[in-house]
């Protein structure tokens, strides 16, 4: 198994986070940094994705501004999503010639983890012909979305634990017109906690990629890269 790092950003907001990943593939393409796994929640924000525009917004500016949603231009794939606290967001940043898997390949991949992640909590996940991301009878729980920059993936899924699915009704989810939502805590009784989530998709993640992966914190990882 290769050898990596679990990065933990708790709470942050999406442009930090965002900033702290692209050095991390910066690290990974130049300079042969190990792979890393980049977990965060994020203030409120919409993120929209290569080759779409602010259409798919449905509130007015003013709207936002009172709710404190921001939105962004990211350079995943897909259309427009919400972030927000109580929804984890994991970024692998994997080299996919190490994993012998093309880009499609592994986005299809993350769903498949997600959906055995989900599985493993008593919930029937699924994927949806022609819709990326993973789905719970007809409502989206996590939207997937990856970059590739000189084979290295990065990007990856927001999976919903306990987010308040409001902002959702303000944007075309995806694209696409009043597409439901739902969190892990509207379906379950006793949902596991977001550090147990944290740690079973880890272990999903070091299973199926095949690297090991070890806490390292934000200085040691800056530390690393300056060396």
């Amino acid at each position: 198994m290769t050898e990596g790092f679990r990065l933990d950003l708790g709470l942050i907001g999406y442009e930090d986070a965002f900033a702290v990943q692209d050095r991390i593939v910066f690290g990974r393409v130049r300079r042969g940094l190990p792979p890393v796994v980049v977990l965060q929640e994020n203030h409120p924000v919409f993120t929209i994705g290569r080759g779409a525009t602010r259409e798919n917004i449905l509130a007015p500016p003013e709207t936002l501004q009172r709710l404190g949603i921001s939105v962004v231009k990211v350079n995943r794939g897909g259309d427009i999503t919400y972030h927000g606290p109580g929804q984890l967001i994991a970024s692998p940043v994997l080299r996919l010639e190490e994993i012998g898997l093309n880009a499609n390949e592994y986005m299809h991949s993350l769903e498949d983890l997600l959906i055995e992640l989900l599985n493993g909590y008593g919930v029937a996940a699924e994927k949806k012909e022609l819709y990326p991301g993973v789905w719970w009878n007809g409502r989206k729980i996590a939207a997937v979305g990856i970059a590739v920059r000189r084979g290295v993936a990065f990007h990856g899924f927001s999976l919903n634990l306990k987010l308040d699915c409001a902002p959702f009704e303000l944007i075309n989810p995806c694209g696409v017109p009043q597409m439901p939502v739902v969190s892990l805590h509207q379906i379950l009784d006793n949902p596991p906690d977001f550090e147990s989530v944290k740690r079973d998709l880890c272990a999903a993640v070091e299973r199926r990629y095949r690297h090991r992966l070890r806490d390292i914190t934000r200085s040691e990882l800056e530390r690393m890269e300056a060396s």
